[in-house]
């Protein structure tokens, strides 16, 4: 393992760069002038200040976007302009919309638009700012046609597992973080954000303070990853601490520094390319797998939902088509009749 402060100082000027330059050029913003606009950004701090993690309320923000864009083009000046005929308007918009390369929107963009702009109008009503909301009464079902990815076997998570190089002290910590991943079932934000303090190793539970809402939960630790985890904080990571900066995280990079998201997802694909698995798809693998095995193994949906964090049984409900579909695989194959 090569590392050593220089390197740390680095990486730190880099990401402050990326920061500060980096990233996406900004778009095109007028529609943030108008009222609706500036309705729109204290919509969002109000997001905020519910306790709303900022992936989301940006991912509203962009949501909302394309309906204040077409008002815009509706030369739509004032909130109170917005009447039951013009969101039909905008709902037949939606149908009729394709994208670049020539599809409608999918179903789950579908749903996403009409319910960020569901609940912005809702908070334009409690703001009295409109005398009723034009989308009340529309019927916004949940989308059903999400599915998962190809789920992992469990040979295959094992074989993903042993293809850490265990020797190298980088391999040691990488072999504590797949493990992790799978036993948990948490996300990768999850695992990039823990602290050595949310740790209760002595309980084989560990504390998961940055989920979605950054709502709280306990997540059990198995004992594979519980072994790996315990080498890791005795034999690698003390040997990753850079003395001039000291990190809480659990989880460091070579630069003794927090991962980032990308290089977390990075570091899961450069694994799974090793035991030549194709399939799109890195951390979420591994939370789709221990979700899609325990319930083969005969755990009920409620206990999934509680190590996973899903706020709504039915989000839980979309592993039971996997099940599903093993189920009849097996029929098919041993019943005599199957």
């Amino acid at each position: 393992m090569k590392r050593h402060s220089k390197g740390w100082k680095k990486g730190k000027e880099m990401r402050r760069w990326r920061d500060k330059k980096g990233g996406l050029k900004p778009g095109r913003e007028d529609y943030l002038k108008s009222a609706l606009g500036v309705l729109m950004t204290e919509w969002l701090c109000a997001q905020k200040h519910r306790g709303l993690s900022n992936a989301t309320i940006e991912t509203r923000r962009l949501l909302l976007r394309r309906f204040l864009e077409w008002c815009e083009t509706k030369k739509i000046e004032s909130p109170g302009w917005l009447s039951r005929g013009l969101l039909d308007e905008w709902l037949l918009w939606i149908e009729n919309y394709r994208t670049k390369s020539g599809n409608p929107l999918a179903a789950a963009s579908q749903e996403g638009l009409l319910r960020a702009t569901n609940e912005f109008l809702r908070y334009l009503v409690e703001r009295r700012v409109i005398d009723f909301n034009p989308l009340e009464g529309h019927h916004f079902r949940r989308c059903r046609g999400r599915t998962l990815p190809d789920v992992m076997s469990e040979s295959e998570v094992v074989s993903l597992l042993e293809a850490t190089d265990t020797r190298d002290p980088l391999g040691i910590r990488d072999r504590a973080m797949l493990e992790l991943l799978y036993s948990t079932g948490i996300r990768r934000k999850e695992l990039v954000s823990l602290q050595i303090s949310d740790l209760r190793l002595e309980k084989r539970v560990m504390v998961v303070k940055h989920g979605k809402g950054e709502r709280e939960r306990l997540a059990p630790i198995g004992a594979p990853a519980l072994y790996w985890l315990r080498r890791y904080l005795t034999e690698v990571r003390p040997l990753m601490i850079v003395a001039e900066a000291p990190c809480d995280d659990l989880f460091l990079t070579s630069y003794g520094d927090r991962f980032s998201l990308g290089a977390t997802g990075h570091l899961v694909r450069k694994y799974l390319k090793k035991i030549g698995f194709v399939r799109k798809g890195a951390c979420h693998l591994l939370r789709h797998a221990c979700a899609t095995h325990m319930l083969e193994h005969g755990a009920d949906l409620r206990t999934i939902q509680t190590l996973l964090g899903h706020s709504r049984i039915d989000t839980t409900e979309i592993y039971t088509h996997v099940t599903t579909d093993r189920m009849c695989l097996i029929h098919q194959k041993i019943h005599p009749r199957g």
